[in-house]
Parts: structure tokens; sequence; C-alpha cells
């Protein structure tokens, strides 16, 4: 009989948490169009494990507009989110605030923020300036937490012929100079410095690093040390690390990784 009650107690604590709600916001990366959680099957992959997609969110004069309205109140809801990509990531961060109150006061719950490259920086940067919505937590793909080294070689770039390269790949390097200054790698005096030794919130910090050897699959963008929170000095013993193969790029098995970190504990994979 004692077994039974406990099977039972078991079931529908697996089962309530199973059906809390939640609400997911992609951030995009260094020059990234909120779309491209979609170009790249991120949020197909998530709509396989179990989540609603509701849209693409974009900040006009009027307010924020989505043109993906959706009938009913999911329990499990991810947007993806419009960003001003090539402005830096204190003015990125404050264009994601209007976004987060809007969907705070929409959905009335603790929502996770998920940012790719730059993108995590973004809502690291937010948790530590502004956090006007509560968040419970933040994942990131491939950010640059200590910095890149590409970040001062496009700096140097601009002037020469990589730069026509680099528009060819969609990357205007003149416009994000100071979306590059902040990506400098940390040093005492700089932005990520600053941020770095910032007091984090009390939340879930999980970082996804790309920490493939194969020259074919590596991050040539992010060293996989700069992308582990585990260096963030204000972080040091509070984040968790999911190594991945892959680019720097999201691509759809990030979305069956964020759906596992998000799972109930009781039902994540081992």
């Amino acid at each position: 009989m004692k077994f039974f009650a406990g099977l039972v107690v078991l079931i529908v604590s697996l089962l309530s948490a199973s059906a809390k709600a939640a609400t997911l916001v992609l951030i995009p990366g260094f020059q990234e169009s909120g779309m491209a959680w979609r170009f790249q099957h991120v949020t197909s992959s998530l709509e396989a494990s179990g989540w609603v997609d509701g849209g693409n969110l974009i900040l006009t004069p009027q307010g924020v507009v989505n043109h993906r309205p959706l009938a009913k109140r999911p329990k499990k809801v991810v947007y993806t989110l419009e960003l001003p990509n090539q402005r830096s990531i204190t003015q990125q961060a404050a264009v994601l605030d209007h976004y987060l109150r809007v969907l705070a006061a929409e959905r009335k719950e603790p929502l996770s923020l998920v940012g790719h490259s730059a993108g995590g920086l973004v809502g690291r940067y937010w948790l530590v300036t502004a956090q006007s919505v509560p968040v419970d937590t933040l994942i990131t793909i491939a950010t640059p937490h200590l910095g890149t080294p590409w970040a001062d070689f496009s700096e140097v770039a601009i002037n020469t012929p990589l730069a026509e390269l680099a528009a060819s790949l969609g990357l205007d390097l003149a416009s994000a100079q100071p979306l590059s200054k902040e990506l400098r790698e940390e040093r005492p005096g700089n932005f990520l410095y600053w941020l770095n030794h910032q007091p984090h919130p009390a939340i879930r910090y999980v970082a996804i690093v790309r920490n493939s050897q194969r020259p074919d699959s590596m991050d040539l963008v992010v060293p996989p040390h700069s992308q582990a929170m585990t260096k963030v000095f204000a972080l040091q013993g509070q984040t968790e690390t999911v190594l991945s193969e892959g680019q720097h790029f999201i691509n759809a098995n990030d979305g069956y990784r964020i759906a596992t970190i998000l799972a109930p504990p009781q039902l994540r994979k081992k």
C-alpha cells in the first residue's frame, strides 16, 4: 500500500512539473535577425519537443507587434524577437527590456532567456542592469563571455578588402564598431571585464559550449573557453555547461538541447 501511494505521489509530481507553464524568449546573435531561429530550425526542434511557436516580435513606434498572435494561451510558448543588431549591447538590452515587459505582462510568469553569440551578452547585461521582470533561467549558445579575438581583428579590417568579404557574408563591420568594441577579450578597464565583475541575480545559468576538435565543425569565431560561464568571475560555482558539436551558428540540435535543459529535473535525459 505504501509503495502504491508513493508511486501515485511520484506520478502526480511528474505530471504537475511537466504541466507547469513556461515562456521562452530567444535572443538573436551578432547581426542576426530574430527569424534566424526559424531559418536554422531551432524553433522547429522546440515544437517537436512540445513548445508552441508564439511568433517573432517587432518593436515599432506603435509598440510591440506580433504578426502571429495565438488564439489560446499554451502551456509552453517560445518567442523570437528583432533587435537593432548593429547597435551596442547596451542599446540592444534597452530594446530587449521593452519586449520582456510586454511578455511578462501577458504571460504573468518568470521567463527563460536563450541568447546566441552576442545575444547571450545582451541577456546577461540586461539581467545585471535592469531585470525589470522575473527571469528564472539564462541559456547562452556560443557566447563570447570572455570576448573573441575577432572583435579586435574586425576593427583593423574595416579599411581593408576583408571588410568587403565580410559584407558579402552579410556582416557590416563599420556599423558594428561599438558592438565589436564590447566583444573584445576581457581585460581590466574594458566592457566585458566590467560586466563579468558585476553582481548577477541568483537564477539558473547554462552555457552551451561548442567544443568540437574537428576542423570542419569547430567554432572559429569564439574560442570554447570563452563560451563557458564558469570562467565569469561573478558566476564562479553557479553555472552549468552543456558541451556540443557544431560551428558557431545555431542549428536544429540546439532546439533539442534547450528543450532538455528546460525540462523538469525528473524528465531530463541523462
